[in-house]
């Protein structure tokens, strides 16, 4: 026998609620909103600012940059830019769409 308990060495433990957020990228979650500016739109990611992650506000489809600046200020925006990775593994506030 190669160990104490082969069958455990060769696989991941992996949680049962676990499983969707770490196959989850950026992209499919709820937060994931598209800042529309003057002359770009980049993806944002809106679990930066309390207002929405708490629920107080409906999280939309997409967002103005000059409304994102009024509510939160310019390095919140600079932030939740910077933040947004689509093509990669989704962060700890995952919450799918629904």
């Amino acid at each position: 026998m190669r160990g104490a308990n082969a069958l455990y060495e060769g696989h991941r433990l992996m949680l049962p609620g676990l499983k969707d957020r770490a196959t989850a990228t950026c992209r499919g979650c709820r937060y994931y909103v598209l800042i529309l500016g003057r002359e770009e739109n980049k993806p944002a990611c809106l679990a930066t600012l309390d207002l929405y992650l708490t629920g107080e506000r409906r999280v939309p489809g997409e967002l103005q940059a000059r409304d994102f600046i009024w509510l939160a200020g310019k390095e919140a925006l600079v932030k939740a830019v910077e933040k947004v990775r689509p093509e990669r593994q989704a962060c700890g506030f995952y919450c799918p769409r629904e």
